[in-house]
């Protein structure tokens, strides 16, 4: 996958979503280790930063956890605090919200001012 430079998220926030998406589809399986952080910003197209804020995101809510000297893996769900319910809701607002604000602004620009 690679961040669209159209789409009026932050780049870590696409790529929280999309490996929240692959993880959520079971395409990434509880137990499993991400690959690595170059691997992951290679495939997406970003910084390691960016990559690392993407995991931290996903890493608050419970998603994957870090083991020291070994890597990032996959919680599984039944490990996952009733918080990350919330914290994606949330994320998931956050990012209409700014969707959202994106298109006003196009209409805005486009249309010109209403009457």
């Amino acid at each position: 996958m690679k961040v669209e430079t159209n789409d009026p998220r932050p780049p870590y926030v696409q790529v929280a979503d999309g490996l929240r998406r692959a993880i959520q589809s079971g395409e990434l399986a509880a137990g499993s280790k991400l690959p690595s952080g170059r691997e992951l910003a290679a495939e997406w197209g970003v910084a390691l930063m960016t990559l690392q804020k993407a995991v931290d995101q996903l890493r608050a809510e419970g998603l994957v956890y870090s083991q020291q000297g070994r890597g990032v893996f996959v919680a599984a769900a039944g490990d996952r605090p009733p918080a990350e319910d919330l914290a994606t809701l949330r994320s998931t607002v956050e990012e209409l919200s700014q969707r959202l604000a994106a298109l006003e602004r196009r209409l805005d620009t486009n249309d010109g001012p209403r009457t």
